[in-house]
Order: structure tokens, then sequence, then C-alpha cells
């Protein structure tokens, strides 16, 4: 069903029956989907239907879905809505809480904040979780990726990085993102996990962000295929079994029965606010091995993004960089201090060449390498709160 269609045959308005509420849990399916992936976001929202929902009995979990739904055109901008999912009989209800302004942004920090405003406003909960589903870039400033040398020449101001939304100015497509530092600190209460179901998002960068805003999260290093998460038993996975890793292994059990390219996953579920070992390891190796990371040869560390050289295995850089035995024990104890799953199908498949790469070493971060030069993207990184706690880059 079209997110078009979902919108025809809902209902306005909350349920007024609402009452005590102090016991249940609220699912947000964040759908920043007004670019490519429009259709493969609604073919999510069809998968969740055909598994467990909750009713809309009052103190019952809620599922809630933020959506911007494509009308043919991005010049035609639309109205995000916020949807309300549940069970009725045999039924799949899809209630419109509410409608907001045509053309509204869900990829502006404000506008995220405002959102989830509501959402805590009109459905008081015990806790909330979230699955943020779109296009992502990682750390990278929004642009960066595709386009490199406009930024190092200057040409081009820094603008953001998670989430995409497309939009017509003067008859030119452009984008807007949201940066990870941004939508971290625009949350306006903690999150029981965040999913992150788009590429590349699976950095100790991002983590790190999200350290005082959530209790767990979970993302992929390489670049997550269409299929993405299995959508039809999250709501059981996280509302009734309280089980976000679950969702995690379910993901890579997915890909694993794939064959050739399409076998391709990697993803890690992490604890951030767990993140204090790990940071007091990774400042003390950087200061003491600097010259040899600065110097090291990119190609010689395991990487998750193909022809595109940002995303490295953090492991395997201080291994590469050449630390003992003792301190290969003290981060791998820290990483496990703060690691709740970590797995991979033993290989990733990369758009930006058209090839399968081999995964030898897998952490469950990937991390930034000095050594691949940019001195505009080394100025931005120094903004980042990952390289201010273990100064990476001077």
């Amino acid at each position: 069903m079209t997110a078009a269609a979902m919108l025809a045959l809902s209902s306005c308005g909350k349920d007024s029956t609402e009452t005590d509420n102090t016991d249940r849990n609220v699912m947000i399916l964040y759908s920043a989907g007004y670019n490519s992936l429009s259709s493969y976001l609604q073919k999510n929202v069809s998968e969740l239907k055909e598994g467990w929902l909750p009713t809309a009995k009052n103190g019952q979990d809620v599922i809630l879905i933020v959506s911007k739904p494509v009308n043919g055109s991005y010049a035609s901008q639309t109205s995000p809505v916020l949807i309300r999912m549940y069970g009725k009989g045999t039924e799949v209800v899809m209630d419109t809480v509410k409608v907001y302004a045509q053309g509204r942004s869900l990829v502006e920090k404000e506008s995220f904040r405002s959102i989830m405003q509501d959402i805590k406003s009109l459905y008081p909960a015990k806790g909330y979780g979230m699955v943020f589903s779109s296009h992502a870039t990682g750390w990278l400033p929004a642009g960066y990726y595709a386009n490199p040398s406009l930024y190092e020449s200057g040409e081009q101001a820094r603008r953001k990085t998670l989430g995409q939304e497309v939009y017509v100015e003067n008859s030119v497509t452009k984008s807007q993102e949201m940066e990870i530092e941004d939508m971290a600190a625009a949350l306006p209460y903690k999150l029981d996990y965040l999913l992150v179901d788009a590429c590349l998002a699976g950095c100790v960068e991002v983590a790190y962000a999200f350290r005082d805003k959530v209790e767990a999260i979970g993302f992929s290093q390489a670049e997550v295929l269409t299929y993405g998460f299995d959508y039809t038993k999250m709501a059981q996975q996280l509302l009734r079994d309280k089980a976000p890793k679950m969702v995690c292994s379910d993901f890579i059990a997915r890909y694993n029965a794939m064959s050739g390219e399409y076998k391709s996953a990697t993803i890690s579920m992490v604890r951030p606010a767990d993140m204090s070992q790990l940071v007091s390891v990774c400042k003390e190796l950087i200061e003491k091995y600097r010259t040899r990371i600065n110097a090291l040869d990119y190609t010689s560390v395991q990487e998750y993004g193909g022809t595109k050289h940002w995303f490295f295995d953090l492991e395997d850089i201080f291994l590469k960089a050449g630390i003992t035995a003792d301190e290969k024990s003290r981060l791998e104890s820290a990483i496990d201090a703060c690691m709740v799953y970590k797995e991979t199908t033993g290989q990733y498949y990369s758009a930006t060449d058209a090839k399968v790469h081999a995964i030898d070493i897998f952490s469950g971060f990937t991390m930034y390498l000095p050594s691949v030069q940019g001195d505009y993207l080394h100025s931005f990184y120094k903004s980042l709160s990952w390289n201010k706690a273990v100064n990476l880059v001077e």
C-alpha cells in the first residue's frame, strides 16, 4: 500500500479515552523517505503490517510512523504525517494522528525535535524507541560523499549528514540532510533504542554523539542493501520481547540466507553510555601511536566504503599502527564493555565500485583514518564530540 493510500484510509484524531499509560512503550518508525528510497520505505511499512501488532486498547503499547509521502514529483511538496498503526481483529488500522504543514522537512533539526515532542505529548509512556530509515553517510558532511573535491576546493559550504530529503529550488534538484550531532542534540528525551536502517552509520563517531541520548544504538558499518531490516517481526521484538538485539540478528540472518553480492551485511549494537573505557584506551593509543597512524597506508586497513575511503575498522587501525599484545587486549576489552552484538556475512557489497569486498576483521566500529588527506574534512572532524574526546585529528 502506498503512503498516499494509507492516508486515504486513515481517520484523524487522537483516542481521547487514553488515561493510564504509565506502563506502555512507544515504537517510532521515523521513515525519512522523501527521496529515492521512498518505495522501499513503503515496503517496510507493508512488512510491519504483516507481523504482530498491539491493539488500540487503553494502556496498550503504541506503534507510530512518521513519514512524508512522495507524490509524483519532488517539486510538489507534500505534508508529513504522524500515523498510529494497530490491530483491530483481523484488520490493520492506520490512524492519522497529525498532519503537518505542506513541505515541512523531516530532516531539519527543529522539525525533528518538534515532532518528537508531539509524540511524547500525545502518547505519554514508560519508554520510547526509534527505527530511523533513510539515506545516510555516517559522520560525513552532507554532499561530501559524492563530491569531496567541491568541499576541499572551498566551493561548498558545510551542510548536514543523516537522513535525506529531496526538493527542487529554481528548477534545480537539491537535498537536505541532518547532521549526526544535531540529531542527537535535538532529541528531547532519551530513547531506549535507536536502530538505524541506513548506510554507513556504524561509526564510533556516531555512537559517541548519542552517548547521553540512547540506551542502545544498532547500525551498519557498510552500505545497507535495499531490503534492510526484517520488519515483519519487529513490533513483537521491540514491544513484546523488549529485545532490539533480535532485530540486528534477524538482519544478518536475512542476508546470510542470500547468495552472491546479496549476501552482504554488517551490523553492531552498542551501549553509548558505556563507551568511557573505549575513549580512555583510544585516547592513550592515539597519543602514543599518532605518527604511525597518520602515516598509515589506508589500503592496508580493513575498510567498509568501497572506493570511498572514510570508514575503517577501528581495531584494525590500531593493529596496523603496531600496538602491543597487551594494548590489543585492553582495546578489545574496552570494545566489549560497550558492545551488545556484532556480526557480518563475511563480506560486503559497495555500489561505489560494484564489487564484493572481504571482511577480515570486524570490531563493530568504523573510525576515520587521518592519513586520508583532506583539509576541509580534517577541519570538520575536529568539531565532532568523538574527536574532542580522543584527539584523533589535531
